[in-house]
């Protein structure tokens, strides 16, 4: 789990523009684990600092767990957790089974693309972006992870033949839960933790959802709150104009309505889009106060689990 607060997106830009600035490197590429992952780039990324980055979704889409137990393929029986991302277990088992003085960014991205979407299955898979300096992409990947002499014979591998079972991202810690639960003793103090944690986060999700849908309706009507708050900006365009007027407002809605969790990430574009329709953060107070008032927020508060912005 990252530590809190969150790196923000132009947090993270400007950090490699003050690398690139200093010399400290000659080339660079990043791979984006993360849901909506292609909203840390979309229109913030410049093409001129030697860095091609590549990411697991674009700027609004989950993605996906995969190696799950009881999903094809899964993991051994030891283990009840997912063990990979689709993405990440496409773009690491190419690099391990290609000799990298061979293939290119360019080879990899396609076979990871094509990987990732589950096969052209977007309801259990997602769209790898890319971003940043493209004309790398001729270049061979050794270049940039090294090379393993024994991979020198390797032969042109496969992609996997069939789609892989898979599990939305926001949804793997309540798998690793449920898979707890279920093999605690009937009885046992084990199995009662389990339910519990399994109905307070369930609740907290419900909470969460329920609170943007009421922020949306006081700001904006009943018949507009949930069409401006999803609203998806042109290709190009970043998530939203203020970035600190972004972390603002997550920092207002969690001191009223407790921490968003790494589920209520996905809310992000909603806070995104009430700094783009120019609400003030004295208007954010009253609305998020008047949507939580009278929720406990206990455990799921920010002083315990941390701010996310």
């Amino acid at each position: 789990m990252p530590n809190m607060p969150y790196v923000y997106a132009m947090e993270f830009i400007d950090v490699l523009k003050k690398k690139h600035a200093a010399k400290s490197y000659k080339g660079m590429v990043i791979y984006v684990e993360a849901c909506e992952s292609g909203s840390i780039f979309e229109g913030v990324m410049p093409k001129d600092l030697d860095i091609y980055v590549t990411t697991a979704s674009n700027a609004q889409e989950s993605s996906f767990g995969t190696y799950c137990p009881g999903m094809d393929p899964s993991p051994p029986p030891e283990y009840i957790t997912c063990l990979g991302d689709l993405y990440s277990v496409a773009w690491m088992e190419d690099s391990e089974t290609h000799n990298l003085k061979r293939e290119t960014i360019s080879q990899q991205y396609q076979a990871v693309k094509e990987r990732t979407s589950n096969f052209n299955n977007y309801n259990s898979g997602s769209h790898v972006m890319e971003y940043g300096n493209t004309s790398v992409k001729s270049e061979k990947l050794y270049l940039y992870q090294g090379f393993d002499p024994a991979s020198t014979n390797f032969p042109p591998n496969k992609l996997q033949p069939d789609q892989m079972g898979v599990v939305n991202q926001r949804d793997a810690d309540l798998l690793f839960m449920w898979h707890m639960y279920k093999n605690a003793a009937e009885g046992s103090e084990k199995k009662s933790e389990m339910l519990k944690q399994i109905t307070e986060t369930m609740r907290h999700r419900k909470h969460l959802d329920a609170s943007i849908d009421m922020i949306g309706v006081i700001l904006f009507g009943p018949d507009k709150g949930s069409r401006i708050l999803n609203s998806v900006r042109a290709r190009g365009l970043p998530l939203v104009d203020d970035w600190q007027c972004l972390k603002s407002m997550v920092r207002v809605f969690e001191t009223h309505c407790g921490s968003l969790t790494q589920y209520g990430m996905k809310h992000m574009r909603a806070f995104a889009n009430i700094c783009n329709s120019g609400v003030s953060q004295a208007l954010m107070e009253e609305t998020s106060e008047a949507a939580c008032s009278g929720n406990e927020l206990r455990q799921w508060h920010p002083a315990i689990r941390g701010y996310s912005a």
